[in-house]
């Protein structure tokens, strides 16, 4: 049992001061209990720091009436570490992580999990078929049940709602599997790169379906069912959700997989070190990308401007954009291009011009033209990269990458 200390009462002792004074000193000294047995005759809502896991396992616990003492979280005093949360109701709020440790401990606040309190028993696990993602709890090391429970703060645009999966639902087997061959989200097969994709909690209005998106920062549920979308969500394997826009989801953890279709299978889920699955809530969107003209554009005569790539934006924000064209002519005079961007309107004509720079080529050398902005946009803009060449003779070309340049444009969300 913690001994407590208290100020004895400066008022005059009247029966009311005492009465005051007793009631506060009874209060602290019920609240700072902390050992290996359990309070005697407790209250709704009282706190209890069972020691009887030593100090690599010191677990505050919360009496309900209905449920008993019910497991909050577990402290590992020796390593300073908070190493797992448990029995979180909706209604439950923490305040501060100062507010859930007492006195003593008070310097491991320092290594409180920020997303402890949003995302509840989740453990993703690479399957031995490493295209296979696995979503298991922390407590059961398997898929959760009516005692292993996943719970998830699912924002609504009103806040956010710990939301609880505690069985398969919509006959989802809480797996998601990556198949041969899908270049998910247009992310590209190169030998030995290593790319990120988001573990998604999605909320129905029921339950919780899990899914796997290309990136991070998105909360509505897209409907896209083309898998090179930058907004498609792959759902767990066997699920009968039907997608819905007026669904809500948030990230709740981070893969990195490598795509080589020279693989077999083509997808390799990381398992080890920085690479492995990693729990993170609601992380800031890394929503970015890049699209490059794949066949030259040419002409016996002057180029007028034109669209030459375009890209429709998923997610509003801030956008810093890149855009390049290379240009050149085989006479051998001097000729001249330009690189624009517009956005806005899906037709390049409509669109509004933001950026736009020119470059001159001579004696047939391939020359650049590059600009650059920062610019608003809202979901469904589109991103335009223009461009027209002017020469005096000769075949005019804007160079695409089928003569191994890059003509086009990069672009991230920043805000």
């Amino acid at each position: 049992m913690a001994t407590a200390s208290f100020t004895t009462p400066s008022s005059p002792l009247t029966m009311t001061v005492l009465a005051t004074f007793l009631d506060a000193a009874l209060g602290e000294l019920r609240n700072a209990h902390r050992g290996a047995s359990a309070p005697d005759n407790p209250v709704e809502g009282q706190r209890w720091w069972d020691t009887s896991g030593g100090a690599t396992a010191e677990i505050l616990k919360r009496y309900t009436v209905t449920a008993g003492w019910v497991s909050i979280l577990t402290v590992n005093i020796t390593a300073g570490t908070i190493t797992a949360i448990h029995g979180i109701k909706d209604e439950d709020t923490m305040a501060s992580d100062s507010a859930v440790l007492p006195p003593s401990q008070q310097s491991v606040k320092a290594y409180v999990d920020i997303n402890a309190g949003r995302i509840s028993n989740l453990k993703p696990t690479v399957n031995v078929a490493v295209n296979k993602l696995d979503i298991f709890t922390k407590s059961g090391g398997a898929a959760p049940d009516s005692t292993n429970i996943i719970r998830v703060a699912i924002p609504d645009g009103n806040g956010y709602t710990l939301r609880s999966r505690a069985a398969a639902y919509l006959s989802g087997t809480g797996q998601i599997i990556l198949a041969d061959a899908g270049n998910y989200w247009s992310k590209g097969s190169l030998d030995g790169e290593i790319k990120t994709a988001w573990l998604y909690a999605i909320w129905d209005g029921t339950g919780i379906v899990w899914a796997l998106g290309g990136y991070s920062g998105f909360n509505k549920v897209s409907t896209t069912t083309t898998v090179t979308d930058d907004d498609y969500l792959l759902l767990e394997a066997s699920s009968t959700y039907t997608r819905s826009a007026s669904h809500y989801c948030v990230a709740v953890a981070k893969i990195r997989y490598q795509y080589d279709t020279a693989d077999t299978p083509d997808h390799t889920i990381q398992a080890t070190v920085e690479n492995a699955p990693q729990v993170i809530w609601n992380p800031k969107s890394d929503y970015a990308g890049r699209v490059w003209l794949a066949t030259s554009i040419a002409s016996a005569n002057d180029i007028p401007e034109q669209g030459i790539v375009a890209k429709v934006i998923k997610q509003s924000g801030r956008y810093e954009i890149h855009g390049q064209v290379t240009i050149n002519s085989s006479g051998g005079n001097a000729n001249f291009g330009t690189c624009r961007i517009k956005v806005g309107s899906g037709t390049y004509a409509s669109a509004t011009g933001i950026a736009h720079m020119g470059s001159c080529a001579i004696n047939s050398y391939a020359g650049n033209a590059i600009c650059s902005d920062v610019v608003f946009l809202n979901a469904g803009d589109t991103i335009h990269i223009g461009s027209e060449i002017i020469a005096t003779t000769g075949n005019r070309q804007i160079i695409g990458l089928d003569s191994g340049y890059y003509s086009g444009m990069i672009f991230r969300r920043i805000d």
